[in-house]
This record gives C-alpha cells, sequence and structure tokens, in this order.
C-alpha cells in the first residue's frame, strides 16, 4: 500500500516537472495563491530553474525507486520509508503549529489530512507482520 504511495509521489512530481517545463508561471501563480504568506519563495524559484527542475527528476525517480523497493520488501525501503514519515511529521508538527493560524481552511484541514497519513504510516510500518516481511522481527532474527 505504501508502494502505491510512493508511486503516486513519483507521478506527482512528474506533473509538477512538466508544469514547470511548460507552465512556469501558472505553477508560480498557483503557489502564490494557495500560500499567500510565501509570496518571496516563488519569485526566487525564476532564479534557480536548473536546480528546481533537477529536484523534480530526482524525488520522482526516487519515490519511483523506493516504491519498487517496498514491493520487493526490501529491507533499507522499509528504514527509508519510516524514517521520512517520522522525520516529516516531527518537523510538520512545529511549522503546522506556527502557520495553523494563517493557513486557509481548506490547506488548514489538508495538513490535518497529511498528519493522519504520516501517522497510519509508521503505524503500519510498525506492525509486527510487517517488520516480519521487511525482516526485521525478533522472531524472524532468532530463526535465522
Amino acid at each position: 500500500m505504501i508502494a502505491i504511495l510512493y508511486f503516486l509521489g513519483a507521478a506527482a512530481y512528474a506533473v509538477l516537472l512538466f508544469g514547470w517545463l511548460f507552465a512556469r508561471a501558472s505553477l508560480i501563480s498557483f503557489i502564490e495563491e494557495a500560500t499567500p504568506s510565501a509570496s518571496l519563495g516563488p519569485a526566487l524559484l525564476l532564479d534557480v530553474p536548473g536546480i528546481v527542475t533537477a529536484y523534480f527528476v530526482v524525488m520522482a525517480g526516487l519515490c519511483c525507486w523506493i516504491g519498487i523497493a517496498l514491493q520487493k520488501l526490501q529491507r533499507w525501503a522499509w528504514f527509508v520509508s519510516y524514517g521520512f514519515a517520522v522525520f516529516s511529521f516531527v518537523l510538520d508538527v512545529g511549522l503546522f503549529a506556527h502557520m495553523f493560524h494563517y493557513l486557509p481552511l481548506t490547506l488548514a484541514v489538508l495538513g490535518l489530512l497529511r498528519f493522519a497519513l504520516l501517522a497510519w504510516i509508521i503505524a503500519y510500518l510498525s506492525r509486527t507482520s510487517i517488520r516480519a516481511a521487511f525482516g526485521l522481527s525478533r522472531a524472524g532474527a532468532a530463526r535465522a
């Protein structure tokens, strides 16, 4: 299931990449409208177009690679996915708490849904059966 989320993430980065390459002004305008407090950030993106393009390419490839590795039950993919989820949750809690009062209702709801998704990913990857599938359970290690 989480592999599918990584594949969807790769597709989203691919869409952002094509939007960046072929409709840059529209993408910048969308970002500015969606986050009014970030009016300087999107304008700065125009000054570093190569870095933004490389970021979208790398992230699309990384998400696809991790998704494939999760499907193959590779141990490193479990660690990367778990680490990303915990790291994102911890960093986003502080940012969300600081920005909550300034966010439109739609973005606040999306932020809460993101926290719920991250909490679900952490709980799912922490399940004994999932850890065992990746070769991380204590019982599986004792048998080996």
